[in-house]
């Protein structure tokens, strides 16, 4: 089996969500994780380096927070980056608001897919505001809990609910249901 490889573009907005300018601490920090912000960012990144990352910015954006909680936050804080920073989440920011919450958890579904080489999905609709979402490899279900909350509310929802299930290793599946 090929090497899982996050891309570019999905570290890129994984590191906006760091406070800017980025301390001297935490480049440091970074630099130990083997991601050099002196250099352009790699095409891809290792698996093992981007978990790292969502770690490492959890305890340094919610050091207060369990792992899990810090995970979802950091999800959470991957959506408003990408939404408020980079043009192609702009766009998408306005788009989820016509486009409604069912369209969007479809669409997210596949744009997973295009953050790495290896994810996987399957998207099984539960009732009419209730899905479940499985992921075949995900090593930290609490951090795509949070992009999936994150998404569904830039599309106006309030009362949205996201919940982790039982899965096999490293398999992850979620629980996503809302109030119309």
């Amino acid at each position: 089996m090929p090497e899982k490889l996050i891309f570019d573009h999905t570290m890129e907005s994984l590191l906006r969500t760091l406070e800017r300018p980025i301390p001297p601490e935490q480049i440091k920090g970074l630099d130990a994780l083997g991601i050099d912000l002196s250099k352009p960012l790699q095409p891809a990144y290792p698996l093992e380096v981007f978990s790292s990352l969502i770690g490492f910015i959890g305890r340094q954006r919610f050091p207060r927070l369990s792992e899990q909680e810090a995970d979802f936050e950091v999800g959470r804080a991957f959506i408003e980056a990408y939404t408020t920073q980079t043009v192609m989440g702009k766009a998408l920011k306005g788009l989820l608001r016509v486009i409604g919450p069912h369209r969007a958890i479809e669409r997210m579904s596949r744009t997973f897919r295009s953050a790495n080489n290896y994810t996987e999905t399957r998207l099984e609709k539960l009732g009419p505001t209730s899905y479940e979402l499985w992921f075949n490899f995900a090593l930290r279900p609490s951090y795509f809990r949070g992009m999936v909350h994150g998404t569904l509310g830039l599309c106006g929802l309030k009362q949205i609910e996201v919940k982790v299930l039982e899965a096999p290793h490293p398999e992850a599946r979620v629980h996503v249901s809302w109030q119309p």
